[in-house]
């Protein structure tokens, strides 16, 4: 009587597919935990760039905005043609704010130019975390007209905090190494989106009579 020989069967068990399925899925998890964090840093990185690129392009434009303080009116002068507002706020079309001396903290500046005879008013407005905007320009006959003017709004940068100082200097000043008849400065200073401190310097070389 022949004998026959029994082989052992070969093959993928039960228990070995649950443990593939088992390492397949926290392959998985892994790889889906990863690219949701991937997605999350690029997300944060586009939006601190384009923080700092308003930012960077609003510091570039507000000095050269400010240029027009007493552009065109002779004997110029802070106080009548320039002002330098704290808790500055825009309630609809209003500005409000209290004015406040040379070198002290402000969150708006507003200033009066002369264009083709016309007296224009004009201001930047700063709100803590919300960027910056241009107000005007708008026809006004004296700078005491910022309270009561209807103010039109432009934005300049739609995030961070933007703080103004306005100074009268006993001499004239200097900007890019030439010296104007300016007798007043505007600091504006920010914060990148890595919260490093930002400044810029405007001479103002049409203001060149003190208060």
């Amino acid at each position: 009587m022949l004998s026959r020989s029994i082989k052992s069967q070969s093959g993928i068990s039960l228990i070995s597919l649950m443990v593939g399925v088992t390492i397949s899925l926290i392959t998985a998890v892994a790889m889906l935990t990863m690219f949701r964090h991937s997605i999350r840093i690029t997300a944060n990185t586009t939006a601190m760039s384009k923080q700092d690129g308003e930012r960077s392009s609003a510091m570039t434009i507000a000095p050269m905005l400010l240029q027009d303080a007493g552009f065109g009116i002779n004997n110029a002068a802070v106080g009548t043609n320039i002002v330098a507002l704290s808790g500055a706020t825009l309630a609809g079309t209003t500005l409000g704010g209290t004015p406040v001396t040379s070198g002290a903290n402000a969150n708006a500046v507003v200033w009066r130019h002369q264009t083709a005879a016309t007296l224009q008013c004009s201001a930047l407005l700063a709100i803590p975390e919300k960027g910056l905007s241009l107000l005007g320009p708008i026809t006004c006959a004296a700078l005491t007209d910022w309270s009561t003017a209807s103010w039109t709004t432009q934005p300049l940068a739609s995030l961070g905090t933007f703080n103004f100082v306005l100074r009268v200097t006993p001499t004239p000043c200097t900007q890019y190494g030439y010296a104007s008849n300016g007798r007043a400065t505007v600091q504006i200073s920010s914060n990148n989106a890595n919260d490093v401190p930002i400044n810029s310097l405007s001479c103002l070389s049409n203001l060149t009579v003190t208060p």
